[in-house]
Parts: structure tokens; C-alpha cells; sequence
């Protein structure tokens, strides 16, 4: 109840005084976008590692509403000649207008694994490896977030 003069919030209904209730609703553009993040922020079991009752962090943004739609990375070898794939790689799905994240760019080496739970928590959707092998036989690899599955391409497809 409003802090006031509670005789002026009595009205008649007929021959009895009654107390009228409003129920009033604001919302405003951060309270729906924090309630937006809130509801695709999510705690997943990590299958990563072999310890129970650990858990990571995934935000899991619609497809339509992420703003990078595919990471590139390297893994080890050449990286002189890895970051030339994902360079060419990078301008080609630019120019089909797919939101590229240019992990690749980055000097720090890290695990697979690390790389997946990183991209994870950025809502990327897929993340591409570019790796060795890329270099002999044209194979990437490719991950999902959402279904975490993994599956080698041809990087020409």
C-alpha cells in the first residue's frame, strides 16, 4: 500500500467501503535483456574432465541472436601457414556474411578443450579448427556448442 492518508484510498462500492487494488507493471529494454541473459545462461556438467560435480558455464543464445555465429582457431604446428588457411577461411565466411570470432589471431596456446569451454562461454555456435592436418589432407575440424558434437569436413565444403 502507498504511504499516505488511508482515508483517501477507501472508495464505495455500493454500501460498503472497500480498499481499490492496482497492480502496476514497468519493464523497461535492460530488465528484458538481463531476463534474456539470464534464461540462456546456463550450468552444464563438464565433460571434460574425469572429476564429478564439476559444472562450466555455457551461454546458450538463440542462433538467430548471436552475434558470432563461428570461431576460428588453430591447433598445433606450422602457424605461419595455419593462420594463412584461417585468413582465407576468415574473408570467405565474411563474404557470405557469417560472424567470424578470429581466435586464431591470438598468441596463447591452449588445450582443445579450453578452446571449446572458452567459445562456450561466448555463445559461439560453432568452432572450427584449422590443424595439421588441414595443411596435408584439407580436413577441419568442426564443433557444435549446442550439441557438442564433433565432425571432421573438407574445408572446401
Amino acid at each position: 500500500m502507498c504511504p499516505g492518508n488511508e482515508s483517501q484510498l477507501h472508495g464505495r462500492d455500493g454500501r460498503k467501503n472497500v480498499v481499490p487494488y492496482v497492480l502496476s507493471v514497468n519493464g523497461n529494454l535492460d530488465r528484458g535483456v538481463l531476463a534474456y541473459l539470464y534464461d540462456s545462461f546456463q550450468l552444464t556438467e563438464n565433460s571434460f574432465t574425469r572429476k564429478k560435480n564439476l559444472h562450466r558455464k555455457v551461454l546458450k543464445l538463440h542462433p538467430c541472436l548471436a552475434p558470432v555465429k563461428v570461431a576460428l582457431d588453430v591447433g598445433r604446428g606450422p602457424t605461419v601457414e595455419l593462420r594463412q588457411v584461417c585468413q582465407g577461411l576468415f574473408n570467405e565466411l565474411l563474404e557470405n556474411g557469417i560472424s567470424v570470432w578470429p581466435g586464431y589471431m591470438e598468441t596463447v596456446q591452449s588445450s582443445f578443450e579450453q578452446l571449446y569451454s572458452k567459445y562456450d562461454e561466448m555463445s559461439i555456435l560453432f568452432t572450427v579448427l584449422v590443424t595439421e592436418a588441414t595443411l596435408e589432407n584439407g580436413l577441419i575440424h568442426l564443433r557444435s556448442r549446442d550439441t557438442t558434437m564433433k565432425e571432421m569436413m573438407h574445408i572446401s565444403k
